[in-house]
């Protein structure tokens, strides 16, 4: 395990990603220049060297620190200036591909309806499949990549803007202007045993195996019976004959 950085270097960092290139790390401000504060903490953790930084590290620069570099207010967090932050430029041209991730539950309604934003006010589009990957892995551990035909849905009505160079952003991407992994086949399922109820307190079962066997018994037995009582009438009509 590497050494930690100091507050210092933490908040040089966190007033770059707020105040210079949000974009960068995938990350997109509001109309006040606020971030969450969980998603500027998860892409500060997947940078090489701070994935120690949990939320009281990033108070502990606010209340050490001299300049004040950002402010945090409930579960926002952004930077005091500003100036070099990209702004949002709205209705542009994007460019002929971008990329968006989704949880795969939510894959195959996104197959019915198209893109929505889900936790967000809009859909964010990245203009690189790693850095796709790196916002969709923030809500799922491996998301469903997708592929968007951003110029052919902008023809054909879908608007677009941007913040900085890596994020661009639109209310919908309909079906039919991206791209994506087969969905999963269903698994088909197995029907349940049929369960043989027991029987009930003063019930049988007939069983034809049972009876056949019963019955070849009581036939032997009634053989030499039959023999027996044969003889019996014989010598009675030998008497007769004699008296």
């Amino acid at each position: 395990m590497g050494r930690q950085k100091g507050p210092k270097q933490l908040e040089k960092l966190i007033s770059y990603i707020l105040g210079r290139r949000p974009d960068e790390f995938g990350l997109v401000l509001n109309d006040q220049g606020f971030v969450r504060l969980k998603e500027l903490l998860k892409a500060i953790s997947e940078e090489p060297g701070w994935g120690y930084v949990r939320q009281p590290h990033i108070r502990e620069v606010l209340m050490t620190s001299c300049e004040k570099s950002f402010v945090i207010d409930n579960d926002k967090i952004k930077a005091v200036c500003l100036d070099d932050a990209p702004a949002c430029v709205e209705d542009i041209v994007p460019p002929k591909l971008l990329y968006h991730c989704v949880r795969p539950r939510a894959y195959p309604v996104v197959c019915r309806q198209g893109i929505i934003p889900l936790g967000q006010p809009r859909v964010y589009l990245a203009t690189t499949e790693e850095l796709a990957q790196r916002m969709g892995k923030r809500r799922a551990p491996v998301p469903v990549l997708l592929t968007v035909l951003a110029q052919r849905a902008f023809k054909a009505g879908v608007r677009f803007s941007k913040q900085g160079d890596f994020i661009y952003m639109t209310n919908h991407v309909p079906v039919g202007y991206f791209t994506g992994p087969p969905l999963p086949k269903e698994k088909k399922k197995e029907a349940p045993p049929v369960a043989i109820p027991e029987d009930p307190p003063g019930s049988f079962t007939f069983q034809l195996e049972r009876s056949r066997t019963l019955q070849q018994q009581r036939l032997r037995r009634k053989g030499p019976r039959k023999e027996i009582v044969w003889k019996k009438d014989a010598r009675r009509l030998r008497r007769k004959r004699k008296t």
